[in-house]
């Protein structure tokens, strides 16, 4: 019988090799089988299934394996299906031929049978082509070739769900998974390192300062437990490196788990000095039943999310609070010169913020109605809020809803530093060693687990280089943890071993070839990394090829090669499961707050404490004049040497200068010596306590406004900040000038200006609490435009490239122009009237700068020859004479997206 083209199955037991010929007879209804022997035996219908028309695979589409055992030289599979069950007739090179049940195998497909994957991998391998890294001795492009050498990938690693993004699952598993954290822990990084076990592929955002290295010790030490393997691939050695030192740290003793692999050098020098004997176990097994002590940690874990919460509420009320107080010394300013007299008024009860914010919100209306305050306002503003002193009434409407304001920030003030108190008792009443319980029982059941593993060993195995890709398993076996670059991620072994883990650090750096290499040999993988560093560089050459190659293939824009691989991997799988950490340790915050407020649109939690040290921002202007030539700025370099250094500077192995140029860290590395100079690529990863940044161009150029260098540069300073720029007048705003607006504002040095800075406290507040109250009053259908409006500028400004751009509504002019002397009588008497108001202001939240003003004007209302219309004319002069730009909408018309996009980025 012809074994390719029939499948006989008797009583349910595969028999095709073993008979001549099947036929069923008619007459007695019977399957008649001749059998080799030369017998026939006749068997009920039933009992007799021949199976014909096989699907035919292509073998180098499937890996087989049985009991454990990989099939190898398969030259042919037929696949018979019957109504329960399915058969695999596989032909091997040496000529024997096999049957099996498909139950009885494990078979993984490659998804490079798939279309859509074939496509994308193939678009993928040409980019590869782009790599500039080449054998010295051929000139062979070796990024290209291990690329050549991948016929088969799994559909059940990580890179076929890169490939064909529709193919990922959510959870592996609905059941919860319980982590331990045996290297510290954190709300962030609890999340982080859950979404990691319970997930194939997740990505962990690590903004500066966050504790990444800490999470991925945690990841690690979690497949560890698991009993399973990892490897940990940066773009560079240093941040692998870092974890190895961490692990092999005399106070975790771990290194021993850890094979530094990759390169050809890495592994020689593996091998030169691999441990020969395992650490002492003896004191690593504990007494106690490991299940009871991760039921402990579960129960410890339970209690910290509390404890976390309450921690994490602390910093967010301390940034709120320091964030208020900063403010309120401009708002001072501003009662001040608005000759208002907050303190004289009585109030016989103490109000909360939340009743003073009604107060200004009724009067407010008033004031758009062009209504005296009445009677009835008054004997309720007497008995609900206690306003004896009826003698404010006398005052302008203008400085009533002032002085509500001032009461609205001391009420604020006083019931933030009501709550932190309350938190710092909770605080200090809670168990403290709660969370150094759980690290402590972490790593007592880490270490009892491995000890459990090694310690039947008699000694330790050592490998040869050889031994390295011939027994890759064995390997894993005695080192779990791998490190290696990400470019050798598939050379550290054999390269057709498959990690259950692969860990990529410093994600953003990499591009997409390199990091889908890495991904073509692990299960399940963790990308760690922060789109708002640098990013991997791709020269304009380089961008031209690669855009090219993408126009030739019908690929998702995700995998653009100008795409890091972190923002690819978030591009193509925009519901990867992805934890930011937010809480940062590392600055202090009136540093981080910068990259916190610019970046990272104020998300993250600053656990640093403000203690009101002096100096911390400071910025200085060269004075004006060309003194930069050829990326090389000598006055600069006078500047930090003979002023910043002598007073700011007492410790200079704690201090270190970043430039955005090579020419200028040489010459400031010749004239001071003792500090450590260097660009800021090469400053990513390190900290200093004192930074210094020279900015070096007479006119910013977009190679040193870059956001990521600013971002990097700025969070590796601990406690001080200074920055050095040139003193001549701008022609554009940019990222730098907004950092010397947010070291002005913070520092109160308040340059003479025509324009008050945003109280973007105050009026963010006002403008939810606005939404709420016209939601109670009948006047709410009149904004139904504003409403829309408002909800289209807050979806426009939450792209990334606005994110340090913020929107109120209902900002008054009176608020906004401190100097009206530009104005004439009409327009001054406009403009200062409480009811004149912007229905919205974008500004920039870090120098607190108005940035583009919205009018939304109702088709009647706003007629031409109407009151209104000449107002509207007013306000526009006004504008214009204050330099703030302004787009009018009026509410039959189109376009409004359009031309709100394009005003902004004119304008940013």
């Amino acid at each position: 019988m012809n074994t390719q083209y029939y499948m006989v199955i008797i009583k349910g037991e595969i028999k095709t090799s073993e008979i001549m010929s099947c036929g069923y007879n008619r007459n007695t209804q019977k399957w008649d089988v001749k059998f080799n022997n030369g017998k026939t035996y006749s068997y009920a219908y039933l009992n007799v299934e021949k199976l014909t028309d096989p699907e035919v695979l292509n073998p180098n589409m499937y890996r087989i394996s049985r009991e454990g055992r990989e099939f190898f030289d398969v030259n042919a599979i037929y696949v018979f299906r019957s109504g329960r069950e399915s058969y695999w007739h596989i032909c091997f090179g040496d000529g024997s031929e096999r049957d099996y049940r498909r139950s009885d195998l494990h078979i993984i497909e490659s998804c490079l049978a798939q279309s859509q994957s074939s496509n994308v991998f193939e678009y993928i391998k040409q980019i590869a082509g782009l790599s500039n890294l080449k054998n010295e001795e051929t000139g062979e492009k070796l990024l290209s070739k291990k690329f050549d050498k991948i016929s088969f990938v799994g559909s059940d690693v990580a890179l076929a769900k890169y490939l064909n993004p529709s193919s990922l699952q959510g959870k592996r598993t609905e059941r919860e998974y319980i982590p331990i954290f045996p290297f510290g822990c954190n709300n962030s990084q609890y999340k982080a390192v859950k979404n990691a076990m319970e997930n194939q592929i997740s990505v962990i955002q690590g903004p500066p300062g966050t504790g990444k290295t800490q999470t991925i010790l945690n990841i690690i030490a979690n497949i560890l437990m698991q009993g399973k393997t990892v490897q940990i691939v940066s773009n560079n050695n240093s941040a692998t490196e870092n974890v190895y030192e961490k692990l092999s740290s005399p106070k975790y003793n771990l290194g021993f788990i850890a094979a530094t692999l990759g390169s050809s050098k890495n592994k020689k020098l593996f091998v030169e000095h691999q441990d020969a004997a395992y650490p002492d176990f003896s004191s690593w097994k504990t007494g106690e039943d490991p299940s009871v002590l991760q039921k402990k940690i579960a129960e410890q874990s339970s209690q910290l999310k509390s404890v976390f919460a309450k921690q994490e509420k602390l910093a967010c009320l301390r940034q709120e609070l320091s964030q208020l107080v900063t403010e309120q010394e401009y708002f001072n300013q501003y009662v001040k010169e608005s000759d208002v007299h907050t303190d004289s008024i009585k109030f016989k009860k103490k109000l909360s913020s939340k009743q003073w914010m009604v107060l200004w919100q009724e009067c407010q209306l008033i004031s758009e109605e062009k209504t005296a305050i009445g009677f009835w306002f008054k004997i309720k503003a007497l008995f609900k809020y206690g306003v004896t002193d009826w003698s404010i009434y006398k005052q302008d409407i203008s400085k009533i809803i002032t002085t509500f304001q001032a009461m609205y920030y001391r009420a604020k003030q006083a019931e933030l530093s009501a709550e932190i108190a309350d938190i710092e008792k909770y605080s200090n009443s809670v168990n403290k060693n709660l969370l150094e319980d759980l690290c402590k029982q972490s790593m007592v059941v880490l270490k009892d687990k491995l000890a459990r593993k090694y310690e039947g060993n008699s000694s330790r195995k050592t490998f040869s280089e050889d031994n390295l890709w011939k027994e890759p398993y064995n390997v894993l076996a005695e080192y779990p943890v791998i490190l290696s670059t990400t470019f050798s991620s598939r050379n550290s072994l054999n390269s057709d071993v498959v990690y259950d883990y692969l860990i990529m650090d410093e994600a953003s750096q990499v591009d997409i070839a390199t990091g889908a290499l890495a991904l073509s040999c692990a299960r399940n993988v963790v990308i760690v990394g922060d789109t708002k560093q640098l990013p991997n560089v791709v020269t304009d050459d380089i961008k031209a090829k690669a855009k090219a190659i993408f126009d030739r293939f019908n690929v998702s824009e995700g995998y653009q090669y100008t795409n890091s691989f972190l923002q690819s991997i978030l591009d193509v799988m925009p519901n990867v499961t992805q934890t930011l950490l937010r809480e940062h340790y590392r600055c202090h915050p009136k540093i981080i707050n910068f990259c916190n407020q610019k970046f990272y649109r104020g998300e993250l939690i600053i656990m640093t404490t403000d203690k009101g040290e002096e100096d911390v921002l400071s910025v200085v202007k060269t004075v004006a004049g060309n003194h930069e030539r050829n990326h090389y700025s000598q006055r600069q370099i006078d500047v930090i040497k003979n002023e910043i250094i002598p007073k700011y500077v007492s410790n200079p192995e704690e201090t270190g200068i970043i430039a955005p140029y090579k020419n200028q860290v040489e010459a400031l590395s010749k004239e001071i010596t003792d500090i450590d100079a260097a660009t800021v690529h090469k400053f990513q990863g390190k900290e200093k306590e004192n930074i210094i940044i020279s900015t070096v161009d007479d006119e910013i150029s977009d190679f040193a406004d870059d956001p990521y260098l600013i971002n990097v540069a700025v969070s590796r300073a601990k406690k001080k900040l200074m920055l050095v720029v040139t003193g001549n007048v701008q022609s554009k705003e940019h990222n730098i000038t907004d950092l010397i607006d947010y070291i002005q504002y913070n520092n109160f040095e308040v340059t003479e200006s025509k324009i008050y800075s945003i109280f973007d406290y105050l009026y963010k507040q006002y403008t939810e609490e606005r939404r709420v109250y016209l939601q109670k009053h009948k006047k709410v259908s009149e904004y139904d435009s504003e409403n829309l409006m408002y909800s289209l500028i807050e979806d426009i400004i939450s792209a990334n490239k606005y994110s340090s751009l913020e929107v109120v509504c209902h900002f008054p002019l009176n608020m906004l122009i401190k100097n009206p002397e530009l104005l004439n009588e009409q327009e001054c008497q406009y403009a200062m009237n409480p009811a004149t108001h912007l229905d919205f202001l974008i500004y920039n939240r870090i120098g607190k700068k108005p940035v583009l003003a919205i009018e939304v004007d109702g088709y009647e209302y706003h007629k031409e020859d109407t009151i209104q219309a000449s107002r509207d004319l007013l306000k526009n002069h006004i504008m214009e004479l204050y330099e703030i730009p302004l787009l009018r909408f009026k509410t039959n018309g189109s376009g409004e997206r359009e031309k709100i996009v394009e005003m902004l980025d004119k304008l940013v």
